[in-house]
């Protein structure tokens, strides 16, 4: 054991620390217990697999299936109400956040062991590190920025957070490579984490390979980093093999995932002429693109409705299986989209408002690194963190190429700022000797701070633009309530976004769409014909009702029953309100499988 971490003031900054992130972290994950990002619905359809034993539902080419395996496994043991689902969630991305703080804490204790310089200086005139405490202040607090200003966890209900916890995992590892004595087991644990992370998201696939050849450069020794990287690889692909198998054996051809592959052609080679919504392509007025394999069937005209029935059952199959409907879809290489894209990626960084404090962060340090007098020395000191610094660097700027949100970069640049800490965090003999920490704990008490204004943004019930909380379970109850059971098929008017959250809340199945731009058409048609053929198309589709997001205009109350309090409304085809013998109340493990192929 280090004699730092028996250090009295290490475990009180320590456990201070601790106990403010946790706070965070509690308050976020019960004030937003009942919020569902629309990925998240993705991921629940996924979990389902642990209640209907379909293990096939987890072989997806967009979504990973280690954290909605974990969501079917708190599931399957708890065993939720329908309105109880989306807490159970949350509560288990608490413990995934628990467990990414000790992975945290982990890697704070091999950057401090490893990369903090040696108090004892020769030279008098050297720089010399600041006390450990600032050290530990100033990463806790990048924890916490990253934490809740840029993955917004727990509350999202995406495996972004399993992936902070695997990438701080994986770095500590790479750090803890430098003992001769510890190579053969960190190696071993490395390719764990590594496969894991692969499970996770897919990014984590070809970062592996970034991650070991930095473990073979960091053992030194030849002879001993060939097989202890070896046994890393080993390790990786035994986890790896069997998922990128059979999703190359479902789309057709090797593939480790179909992800970067649709973002690119949807990011940067613009395809679809911007008619995308929910990830599939809707057919514009000169048809459908003639790449597609499968492409959404157009029932009628002005307004426009789509059809769709997937492969596998799912809420909203256009986001469930975007593979399927985007199949044909092929990239091309293009220098100016390619250029425009990354441009605007790297503008990004700097203006969106949750990621613009780290990335203004980062920029500082290379300044005070450069522009100090002791410059080469201080640059020097932060290239002993090339380890954290060329994995963190790699996953950058592979999102820079097709497409950057706050919380797919985050544990990456806190892994950027890590290892420039052995430059940053040292003081001049000529300087005070308190100068250098009281900048340091400002930084951080700012950082944490802004952190805790991001939960108290979202307690107080930001962004506006977002439903209430629980709205959705309400909608969905009220839907059983009013005849369409779990495991029927449904059309809706309006936004896919908000509609594939109510409609998991209720367990149905969206297999109709008239898109939101296309509402004001609708409610505009006055000729009862028109909207009876509208109607007959929606029925043919096999939905046995249609919801609208909006109320309908008063001459067609008469044919709407308002879902609740709540601004939906449901209309029912003729003879579709029939009784149904189903639970009204049914659980997630009671929801049917009567869904057509």
């Amino acid at each position: 054991m280090r004699s730092f971490e028996d250090d009295s003031d290490y475990k009180s900054i320590k456990w201070i620390c601790w106990v403010v992130c946790i706070g965070m972290a509690l308050v976020e994950a019960w004030s937003q217990r009942q919020f569902i990002n629309e990925d998240g619905i993705s991921y629940l359809d996924m979990s389902d697999v642990f209640l209907r034993h379909n293990w096939h539902l987890l072989i997806n080419p967009i979504w990973s299936p280690l954290y909605p395996a974990l969501i079917g496994a708190v599931t399957w043991l708890i065993r939720p109400s329908g309105g109880w689902e989306v807490p159970v969630v949350h509560l288990l991305n608490f413990i995934i956040f628990l467990g990414t703080l000790a992975s945290f804490e982990f890697l704070m204790r091999q950057v401090i062991g490893v990369l903090r310089p040696e108090n004892g200086q020769e030279d008098v005139a050297s720089p010399r590190p600041l006390p450990v405490w600032t050290w530990q202040l100033l990463g806790y607090s990048l924890f916490a920025w990253s934490t809740f200003g840029m993955l917004w966890a727990p509350r999202m209900v995406t495996p972004d957070l399993c992936v902070a916890m695997f990438v701080y995992l994986d770095a500590g590892l790479l750090l803890s490579l430098r003992d001769p004595a510890n190579a053969t087991r960190a190696s071993l644990w490395l390719g764990l984490t590594l496969g894991l992370g692969y499970l996770t998201k897919a990014i984590l696939f070809p970062l592996a390979f970034v991650f070991a050849a930095v473990a073979f450069v960091v053992i030194g020794n030849w002879k001993r980093a060939i097989p202890c990287t070896a046994l890393t690889l080993l390790v990786f692909a035994a986890i790896s093999a069997p998922l990128v198998i059979a999703m190359s054996n479902r789309v057709g051809r090797p593939t480790y995932s179909e992800a970067g592959t649709l973002n690119y052609a949807w990011h940067v080679n613009d395809v679809g002429g911007g008619k995308v919504a929910c990830c599939a392509f809707y057919p514009s007025a000169s048809g459908p693109p003639p790449y597609l394999r499968h492409p959404l069937t157009l029932l009628y005209k002005n307004p426009d409705i789509f059809a769709f029935n997937g492969p596998l059952p799912s809420t909203y199959s256009p986001r469930q299986d975007m593979e399927y409907w985007a199949a044909g879809t092929k990239v091309v290489f293009n220098v100016h989209n390619q250029l425009q894209a990354t441009r605007e990626n790297i503008l990004l960084l700097f203006t969106d408002s949750h990621v613009a404090p780290m990335s203004g962060l980062i920029v500082a340090s290379f300044v005070v690194l450069v522009m100090n007098s002791n410059a080469s020395q201080r640059i020097k000191m932060s290239l002993r963190g090339w380890p954290l610094l060329v994995p963190a660097i790699a996953a950058i700027g592979l999102y820079l190429l097709v497409w950057v949100e706050p919380r797919y970069v985050a544990p990456f640049f806190v892994l950027v700022s890590l290892g420039l800490l052995p430059g940053l965090l040292l003081q001049d003999s000529k300087d005070a000797h308190e100068r250098p920490a009281v900048w340091t704990t400002v930084v951080a008490i700012g950082l944490i701070l802004f952190s805790a204004l991001v939960v108290a943004y979202h307690v107080a019930g930001f962004p506006r633009g977002e439903p209430r909380s629980g709205m959705f379970v309400q909608v969905g109850e009220s839907l059983n309530t009013a005849g369409v059971y779990a495991g029927e098929e449904v059309a809706i008017i309006g936004d896919s976004s908000d509609g594939c959250r109510w409609a998991r809340m209720a367990r149905v199945h969206i297999v109709a769409q008239i898109l939101r731009e296309d509402v004001k058409e609708f409610w505009s048609i006055s000729d009862p014909g028109r909207k009876k053929d509208i109607y007959d198309a929606f029925a043919r589709t096999g939905a046995k009702a249609v919801i609208a997001e909006d109320p309908p205009p008063f001459s067609d109350l008469d044919e709407w029953e308002q879902l609740a309090d709540t601004r939906y409304y449901v209309h029912f085809f003729n003879g579709s309100s029939l009784e149904h013998p189903a639970d009204l109340n049914a659980s997630p493990q009671q929801v049917t499988e009567s869904r057509r192929p």
